[in-house]
């Protein structure tokens, strides 16, 4: 499945005319929410765009944990704001998915007020981190399972997908997980999630609207294929 072509152009000069709402998609990790997410900018009438935080390899863990940080990410959002419109009308939306593990709550406040001013951006988190909302494919209940923090939610969704996270994997499970992390939220109606808990259900359940049922199962189906070209394009590297 590849990218689509998400408009057209009429007589009338430089009139763009949309049929596609947008997700813009600011994520704290480089990985596992990037490689979640970014598939569904193979729908139609859906663009997703992945924003995510400028690291390098030679940087240290400090380092890169500072260029990842609620702060960073609201740099990242305002700059991406300023470049592009985000039509309310069309459908568009924010979406900033961070953790609480590591992070001054200050800063976490001051993304959640600026999310705050417009209705179609928001903060999604997990607590303690992304890994909850992995862990809710597979769970419908988290408790018991002894996670305290982030390390300890990576090691059990280590021990309980064999062979490790692999998000061609999780992807079908979504709609299940949507219900799974709405069931375990103790506060829907505030932004900070606790414990084993998580709000990125609430960006997986914007997806899954706006796709409808019949569309997710032909994605689902076709993600065996997504994967094929996905190794393909990783082998050319």
């Amino acid at each position: 499945m590849g990218f689509k072509v998400r408009g057209y152009t009429r007589d009338v000069p430089q009139e763009k005319v949309r049929d596609y709402s947008l997700l813009a998609i600011v994520t704290e990790g480089t990985e596992r929410e990037p490689d979640y997410f970014r598939l569904f900018d193979g729908i139609d009438r859906i663009k997703v765009d992945i924003i995510e935080p400028e690291t390098s390899d030679d940087e240290g863990i400090s380092e890169k944990r500072k260029a990842s940080s609620p702060s960073k990410v609201l740099e990242k959002v305002k700059a991406y704001i300023s470049k592009n419109q985000l039509s309310a009308e069309d459908g568009d939306s924010l979406w900033c998915v961070i953790d609480v593990d590591r992070w001054p709550q200050e800063q976490i406040e001051e993304l959640h007020a600026f999310c705050s001013q417009k209705k179609n951006r928001h903060l999604v988190i997990s607590n303690p981190c992304i890994e909850i909302w992995l862990l809710y494919h597979k769970r419908p209940d988290l408790t018991g399972l002894g996670i305290h923090t982030a390390n300890d939610a990576k090691q059990v969704l280590d021990k309980i997908e064999k062979g490790g996270y692999y998000y061609i994997k999780y992807l079908p499970l979504m709609f299940n997980t949507i219900e799974n992390a709405r069931n375990a939220d103790s506060n829907p109606d505030g932004y900070m999630p606790e414990l084993l808990q998580t709000k990125v259900y609430l960006l997986g359940r914007a997806l899954y609207e706006r796709m409808g049922k019949v569309r997710f199962e032909k994605f689902v189906a076709s993600l065996p294929n997504i994967e094929k070209e996905i190794l393909k394009h990783k082998k050319r590297r």
